[in-house]
């Protein structure tokens, strides 16, 4: 049985935007606006007991005034008879005396241990605040900038796209291709290709030659190919002039050959007459490049403002926690402060002064700052964000890594695992060798700065990622980016459509055993796609092998606890998910029992539901050939796949089978379905009760949102059914 453990939160994993897996531009003044609404809260308490301390001061000191007055100035004792009774009464106005002295004491305390502190306190907590607010709003100030700047880039690089097509209907985007394996998308990456060349010019042919066999091909004659290549081109040149002995150097354009080849060569060349029309069309795919150009430099930009304005979030909010804890550990002492003086003064509420000093005992600054996190956090339990991609207007080019959905990775590779992923592990596993089992136990639970983090992150994103490039990065390194690169998918691992039935798996665990609740989830399992069923198998792996040779029970507690909202969580957060812990209790299920739940069985039937053809008509392609620039279409194609994915993955729970499939009505919303290129599977019950779903015809150049949706009616095979529903049925046997 699992027992419930206290979670304790920062304010770096706080004060983030919950809609972030939705958001187009992220939404950091979301959390930094709650956060900094509580500490003007903070800043009015801190007024409120300086004032009530300053009252308390000033009518100690007019009590003690008042005291004074009551000695009397005619003292008709003085007189021989009744002595005896004179000195009782001077015993008894004494006290005044006394509780004179006492009472200014307690003002002159009260003022020094309490007042003064706090008041010093006070000022320096306001002017922290405003400095760093003033600081962090200027950050945030210059992003939004930024992404004002990117929006209005992509529109005039959407309406340069969408001009040109109108000119050139057949136009398709052209790369430059040095040999058959080796094809860039601009002239500049030829040059950061050729970059550690550029340095080592000029240079003779036969040396040339040698640099191309390291740098690309082991074949003398494919590296004389390129070299030809790369001098037809223009990138590089043989100047028997500049360079008597025949060497190579970097291509200049001089005025002898001002522009015959150029910019012309590799995208406008293929138009050689000069009728205005064709002069039309290169003057329009001119501006579509230099649209193109500036629209990656204004994402560019923003990416890179991005991972500052979270850098300084990070500070920020560290420094706030800090500054709230100083704050309340502050009060805390005043308070003490405030009852030490009273009980000094007045022992005879001795036993009231004791229950104060009681009280402030309780009073303990690190509860009182979780407090104000489960009060006011905004929904979301970890830092996150969705990261901004840049797409060429046609399809998604493959060149970036974060941010972009593990299809259209493993779909421009030949392993269905993100190479970041497989050949991070590798490189972790290989590095395991060389350390002790308390190291290897902190490899995926201990925290990297988040600068050296974006750092590494910056420097793979653009590049072919394999294990020469991740063996450079310490392996605390790689397990951090490989951390920030699952958060950074536009999906969670386990998908957002999963998170509800796992949710009720484990509503569910009193009332079932192990046996059965294991089963449950290999089943859910295998309607994953096929990408994130061989990530997670990866993955899991890892930690069930690692977990296992240390024979350390407390780590995939550990590992379940630090990668649960990586790896499962709703697509968006509330107060109610925010306190959910049946995504760690599914992790530390699949680490400790992962041969269980992982068997050949399993992965046989992921691989059979992948195989299955799809119940709705699937569009050939068009989806795919849609630009991705459309933010219509792309949200479209989300909303879609949502809504056909995996309704059926709630019926292997049901507890009868007895209701007619076509006795079931399943309300439709209006939303264009197009069929998902995931192996999930699709449920017959909602098949039955809908007569045709909506597809979305792409044409071969470009998209337009306005073009009308096209009625497909839906087919599907009974047989077909019978098998979807037999697949989650639990064998008794």
């Amino acid at each position: 049985m699992h027992i419930a453990m206290p979670h304790h939160h920062s304010f770096q994993q706080s004060f983030w935007s919950p809609t972030a897996s939705v958001d187009a531009v992220p939404n950091f003044n979301t959390g930094f606006s709650v956060l900094h609404g509580k500490l003007r809260q903070s800043a009015k308490e801190n007024r409120a007991i300086i004032e009530y301390i300053r009252h308390r001061i000033s009518a100690e000191k007019l009590h003690a005034k008042q005291l004074s007055t009551l000695v009397p100035g005619n003292n008709p004792f003085d007189a021989d008879m009744g002595g005896a009774l004179k000195r009782c009464f001077e015993v008894v106005y004494s006290e005044s005396i006394e509780s004179t002295k006492e009472h200014e004491i307690r003002a002159t305390n009260l003022h020094t241990t309490a007042l003064d502190p706090l008041l010093q306190f006070s000022l320096r907590y306001d002017r922290i605040i405003a400095t760093a607010k003033q600081t962090v709003d200027a950050q945030l100030g210059h992003f939004e900038t930024l992404c004002r700047h990117m929006e209005l880039a992509k529109s005039n690089y959407t309406a340069k796209c969408k001009a040109l097509l109108l000119l050139q209907p057949d136009y398709q985007y052209e790369y430059i291709r040095l040999d058959e394996s080796l094809e860039f998308l601009t002239r500049d990456h030829v040059w950061i290709w050729l970059q550690d060349l550029l340095l080592l010019l000029p240079m003779k042919r036969d040396a040339i030659l040698a640099w191309l066999q390291e740098k690309h091909s082991q074949n003398e004659g494919d590296a004389i190919v390129l070299l030809d290549q790369l001098e037809k081109l223009e990138f590089l040149t043989q100047n028997m002039d500049l360079h008597p002995n025949g060497d190579y150097s970097k291509f200049e354009s001089t005025p002898s050959s001002p522009s015959k080849k150029g910019f012309a060569t590799g995208f406008l060349g293929r138009w050689n007459t000069t009728t205005p029309s064709a002069q039309l069309i290169k003057k329009s795919e001119m501006e579509m490049m230099a649209a193109d150009t500036a629209y990656r430099a204004a994402v560019g930009k923003v990416e890179k403002m991005r991972t500052q304005v979270e850098q300084v979030l990070f500070v920020h909010y560290e420094e706030m926690q800090s500054l709230e804890l100083e704050r309340i550990a502050t009060i805390k002492q005043v308070f003490i402060s405030v009852a030490a003086s009273l009980s000094n003064t007045i022992p005879r509420c001795k036993e009231t002064f004791d229950n104060m000093m009681l009280y402030q005992e309780t009073l303990e600054p690190d509860k009182d700052v979780q407090f104000i996190v489960e009060q006011y956090r905004t929904e979301c339990p970890e830092f996150y964000f969705l990261t901004r991609v840049y797409p060429l207007y046609q399809k998604l080019k493959a060149d970036q890594l974060f941010g972009v959905h593990l299809e259209e990775i493993t779909r421009a590779q030949p392993s269905l695992v993100p190479p970041l992923v497989s050949q991070g592990l590798s490189v972790i596993e290989s590095g395991f060798s060389r350390l002790y089992d308390e190291e290897k136990s902190l490899v995926w639970t201990t925290s990297v700065p988040l600068d050296r983090v974006h750092a590494a992150r910056e420097e793979i994103n653009h590049c072919t990622v394999d294990k020469t490039a991740l063996e450079k990065y310490d392996v605390l390194l790689l397990a951090s980016l490989i951390r920030l690169y699952l958060m950074e998918l536009p999906e969670c691992l386990f998908t957002f459509e999963l998170y509800e039935p796992f949710k009720l798996i484990y509503a569910n665990q009193g009332q079932q055993d192990k046996d059965t609740r294991l089963c449950s989830i290999s089943k859910l399992l295998a309607t994953l796609p096929t990408c994130n069923y061989k990530t997670v198998m990866l993955l899991l792996g890892h930690f069930y092998r690692l977990v296992k040779e240390l024979d350390n029970h407390a780590l995939a507690t550990s590992l379940a606890k630090s990668f649960s909202y990586i790896l499962l969580r709703p697509k968006i957060e509330t107060k109610v998910s925010a306190h959910e812990r049946h995504a760690q209790r599914l992790l530390q299920d699949l680490i400790e029992n992962y041969e269980v739940i992982f068997t050949a069985e399993a992965s046989k039937a992921q691989e059979e539901n992948s195989s299955r053809p799809s119940i709705i008509i699937n569009a050939t392609d068009t989806a795919e050939k849609s630009s991705s620039l459309d933010e219509t279409v792309v949200s479209t194609r989300t909303s879609s796949s949502s809504s056909t994915r995996r309704s059926s993955i709630l019926s292997f729970m049901r507890t009868s089978q007895s209701t007619p499939t076509s006795s079931i009505s399943i309300k439709r919303t209006n939303i264009p379905i197009i069929p998902s290129s995931s192996t999930l599977f699709e449920d017959p019950d909602e098949l039955i009760s809908s007569e045709s779903s909506i597809l979305i015809h792409t044409p071969p150049s470009y998209t337009s949102t306005s073009h009308p949706h096209q009625h497909k009616k839906e087919h599907y095979i009974m047989d077909d059914l019978a098998s979807l529903d037999s697949f989650f049925e639990d064998e008794d046997d």
